[in-house]
């Protein structure tokens, strides 16, 4: 029983890192903060 539960936990968190790593390279991410084309920035 014990080794379902295991199993079943390294399932979710796959999933959430899945989810998190298709949010951060969408730019859909609100929880980080990553530096974006800094040349755009400069131009105006």
């Amino acid at each position: 029983m014990r080794k379902a539960n295991w199993k079943r936990q390294a399932r979710l968190e796959a999933k959430k890192a899945l989810s998190l790593g298709k949010s951060v390279l969408t730019q859909r991410s609100h929880s980080f903060v990553y530096p974006g084309n800094e040349e755009e920035e400069e131009e105006d």
